[in-house]
């Protein structure tokens, strides 16, 4: 069977995907994973540094390296006076002269919100931009760049927080649970085109443990004991959730979960 026939592993075979967040994290998995299956990737950040570094890590995983498999862009959608402006200009850059096949979109603001009694407006509009205001321009120009049709997706994240949240994080949970609600609502108003949500559980990423600092280690025993499986999720693991979504032609207004059986204990 030549490489071009198999129906399966070369099903993303030279398919456009955007990841915005893929600067690191889970997005730099998913993008990773992608380069591996010989898709043509384009990855997004806020962070210039971030994205030469994700890059430069990312150009020898291409199984054709150098030849233009990766490319990358900044570009900061956390911005509300901006973030339409900037979501079509990252479009345009990932279809270049064609259309992009599928978008996944796993760029948060990991800042754990002040506790319930020191809230601002300010505090919750923040995270509602990248969460939920930034899907919403992308899914509204995303058809001048990408054909409305099932074998194409947009895949969001969402987390565990939205059914188990831990204290303090009201404002996570919310809009996590709004990204759910509004995957439904968007695999209506884009059908045939497929459009799901990722919802992982406890995944140690660089963001996370910069967030967490010096109480990493603890956190990361408590989310062991909190699992079925007796570990933390991996940006690689949780990747493959995605790569699912954009294979499967049968699936749409779903959410995914990946969190290690934390909801069952």
């Amino acid at each position: 069977m030549t490489q071009t026939s198999k129906k399966y592993i070369g099903q993303l075979r030279s398919s456009r995907i955007l990841v915005i967040g893929g600067t690191s994290g889970i997005g730099f998995a998913v993008a990773e994973a992608a380069l591996e299956h010989e898709a043509i990737v384009t990855i997004a950040g806020s962070n210039a540094a971030k994205l030469e570094r994700a890059l430069s890590r990312l150009s020898p995983s291409s199984p054709a390296a150098g030849s233009g498999c990766v490319q990358g862009l900044q570009c900061d959608l956390g911005d509300t006076q901006t973030v339409e402006e900037n979501v079509e200009r990252l479009l345009k850059f990932a279809a270049g002269d064609g259309k992009i096949d599928h978008i996944v979109i796993t760029a948060a603001d990991m800042t754990q919100p002040p506790a319930l009694d020191n809230l601002t407006v300010n505090d919750i509009q923040r995270h509602g931009v990248i969460r939920l205001v930034a899907p919403l321009m992308v899914a509204k120009h995303l058809p001048r760049y990408m054909d409305k049709e099932a074998q194409n997706s947009l895949t969001l994240t969402s987390g565990a927080h939205c059914v188990k949240p831990d204290p303090g994080w009201t404002v996570i949970s919310g809009y996590c649970g709004a990204v759910e609600a509004m995957v439904r609502g968007l695999a209506v108003d884009l059908k045939p085109l497929r459009v799901n949500v990722v919802a992982p559980g406890a995944v140690l990423t660089e963001a996370v443990r910069d967030v967490l600092g010096d109480a990493a280690e603890l956190a990361i025993k408590m989310a062991k004991d909190k699992s079925t499986v007796g570990q933390v999720g991996t940006p690689e693991s949780v990747a493959q959730a995605y790569l699912y979504l954009m294979k499967d032609q049968y699936t749409s207004g779903s959410t995914l979960a990946t969190n290690g059986g934390m909801l069952l204990i």
